[in-house]
């Protein structure tokens, strides 16, 4: 029971840790498009769907490749998360983008001519006018994080055990997973 709560709780840190710093990113990154000019705005959009339209086999091939032979660093707890990061962010954009574009542009506006600094008008008006945007990337983010196995399979240590290499390693072993792994997945589907 220990390497199935060990293996929970690693999932689940790695997931809160990766919507956290996705939804950060996506955000700021959705705005920057978003007040980009037109063709930067383009080139932005079209480098953002890479990861979207991309097989998950080929993001984590690339990234193993940069790893290993690019950077030469050893698998960790840090190169894991930027694969989440890698994996995630786009879908946050994806979420906060449309909210900007339903926004009315004039209240950013009403803002600084009411006196507010810009960065008193980013926090005051912009940040709650698509909050609803960032919570629906910040639950995909985390969603597509908890149950990642490819990703995760290559740009992890093999010391560091989720949810997802646990069941493949249990099943690849055994054939049958123990039925406290049943009822705890069950629950992690229910609860997603």
């Amino acid at each position: 029971y220990d390497e199935i709560w060990e293996a929970f709780f690693n999932t689940m840190l790695v997931a809160v840790v990766a919507a956290i710093v996705s939804t950060i990113l996506g955000t700021v990154g959705a705005i920057g498009i978003f007040y980009s000019k037109k063709k930067a705005k383009t080139m932005l959009t079209n480098l953002n769907q890479i990861p979207v339209l991309n097989a998950e086999i080929i993001t984590a091939l690339s990234l193993t490749i940069l790893f290993a032979q690019l950077f030469k660093v050893n698998f960790n707890f840090a190169t894991l998360l930027i694969g989440h990061v890698v994996l995630t962010v786009p879908f946050v954009v994806l979420s906060v983008i449309p909210k900007l574009q339903q926004m009315d542009p004039n209240i950013y506006e009403a803002a600084l001519d009411l006196g507010a600094s810009p960065n008193k008008a980013l926090f005051s008006v912009i940040l709650p006018e698509i909050l609803p945007g960032i919570f629906s990337g910040l639950m995909l983010s985390f969603t597509l994080s908890l149950d990642d196995y490819i990703i995760t399979a290559f740009t992890r240590n093999n010391s560091f055990v989720t949810l997802s290499t646990y069941v493949y390693g249990i099943t690849s072993k055994r054939g049958a997973l123990p039925p406290t792994l049943r009822a705890l997945t069950a629950i992690i589907f229910g609860a997603t």
